[in-house]
């Protein structure tokens, strides 16, 4: 099993990518890509990589600053040195398992808003079903547990967009953590939130309101 996209689901992927897919998988296939994109593991794994980055972000911003501004002096230079790069190579690694996250997330939500489309084409007339199916999916568990940290992400986005201001006028040593903290915290927020979206849109294309509205 690869850990990004399972080997179950990379079929159905290739298949919606490629517009391959036949409408007697549809149902079978949006299955399992959801569970694929909703897998616990992929939001344990975010959540680690994003603590990892907010506590490296912060250490290599604030000692970065704090040898620009005012280094210290003798074999204390060499010691917050080593603390910044180690720093860098924890940010990076934990960004680069994020944007992995970010991509394959990516491919499994294009795949399940292809396959849940296909899915309302050839079932047209699902009635209630199909109006409580996009109304009822954010009270998954772990739908609602990425709307939580999506917005709790938001939440330390607007922190570090918010303390550029004050590390500009108070504490400079602030200043480049504040700025990583406020890109890390939008960019999870909206990749966090693009999956759950695409979820909602592919089984809002069931929603007999929703047909007639556009007219299918």
């Amino acid at each position: 099993m690869a850990f990004w996209i399972t080997d179950k689901a990379q079929e159905w992927v290739e298949a919606a990518e490629t517009e391959s897919g036949h409408s007697t998988d549809a149902v079978w296939a949006s299955k399992l890509l959801s569970d694929d994109l909703m897998r616990g593991s992929r939001w344990w794994l975010g959540l680690a990589a994003f603590v990892l980055a907010f506590v490296a972000a912060g250490a290599a911003g604030s000692v970065g600053m704090m040898l620009l501004i005012e280094p210290p002096i003798g074999g204390d230079v060499i010691a917050a040195v080593l603390v910044m790069l180690l720093a860098i190579v924890v940010l990076v690694a934990a960004v680069g398992m994020l944007w992995q996250l970010h991509r394959s997330g990516r491919r499994l939500a294009h795949s399940l808003r292809w396959w849940l489309a296909l899915r309302a084409d050839a079932v047209p007339n699902q009635g209630f079903a199909g109006w409580v199916g996009p109304r009822a999916a954010l009270f998954n568990p772990s739908v609602f547990v990425r709307v939580l940290t999506a917005t709790l992400a938001g939440l330390v986005g607007i922190f570090g967009f918010s303390m550029i201001g004050y590390a500009l006028t108070e504490n400079a040593v602030l200043l480049i953590s504040a700025a990583l903290w406020g890109v890390l915290g939008t960019a999870c927020l909206f990749g966090q939130l693009g999956g759950v979206m695409k979820l909602v849109a592919g089984l809002g294309d069931a929603d007999p309101m929703w047909s007639r509205i556009r007219g299918r």
